[in-house]
């Protein structure tokens, strides 16, 4: 819930469900249909006014700051339609960032190096932001997405930036590194091709979830239940 001016604006009403650990969701609805807001509240970046969101047994509307902040770093991966690189940074330091965040900097150009070689990037990693395209920007904001082995990654309308040809292969590396990570995905996207590749699709309408559609459910070990 939200307030704007004197009015309280219910921008997710009673959503419920459970993600199973390996499965691949993803959310569908169009403009304002609380699709965001539901991905911050499941990564832990927006706090709901209501209700529970348990993973691995701990409820992240109960977690203070500092709590919620070690979560993210060591369990968390995400990815943004708009990269969100530091421009500062080479792509080989922005897939550093958050093992170093973590004080996990020993090792940590290894295992980026090793990732912008996965991604295709091995030849661009001392390359800046602004040097490399929106579908290598969006490579390099994958890689770090994996770096610190994620159990857990989020992801905002990642090919949403990019045309269908560019898109494509990106999609199959969000795919593909996701199967090899062994992470849990739980995807926002206007792309119908790219949903109906998950496990499992969600869909919003006016803050409500109005169908939830699982097609191939993987054998849970843990649940999040949101």
């Amino acid at each position: 819930m939200y307030t704007s001016g004197e009015r309280e604006l219910t921008v997710l009403d009673a959503v419920s469900f459970e993600l199973p650990v390996g499965q691949r969701c993803a959310i569908v609805g169009p403009s304002g249909s609380g699709k965001t807001t539901l991905l911050g509240l499941c990564a832990g970046l927006d706090r709901p006014t209501s209700g529970a969101l348990v993973v691995d047994g701990r409820d992240l509307a109960t977690m203070d700051e500092d709590a919620l902040s070690r979560w993210r770093a060591t369990e968390v991966g995400f990815v943004f339609q708009n990269f969100r690189l530091l421009p500062t940074l080479t792509a080989l330091e922005n897939v550093m960032v958050p093992l170093e965040l973590q004080g996990a900097a020993r090792g940590a150009r290894q295992v980026a190096t090793d990732l912008l070689d996965r991604v295709g990037l091995g030849a661009r990693m001392d390359h800046y932001p602004a040097q490399l395209s929106g579908g290598e920007q969006q490579r390099v904001a994958l890689a770090r997405a994996f770096v610190n082995s994620p159990k857990w990654l989020f992801a905002d309308e990642p090919t949403g930036n990019l045309d269908t040809e560019t898109g494509a292969p990106l999609a199959d590396l969000l795919f593909d590194l996701d199967r090899e990570r062994d992470a849990t995905l739980l995807l926002i996207t206007h792309d119908r091709e790219l949903a109906a590749r998950a496990d499992r699709v969600l869909t919003m309408r006016g803050g409500k979830l109005t169908d939830d559609s699982t097609t191939n459910p993987p054998a849970a070990r843990e649940v999040a239940t949101l």
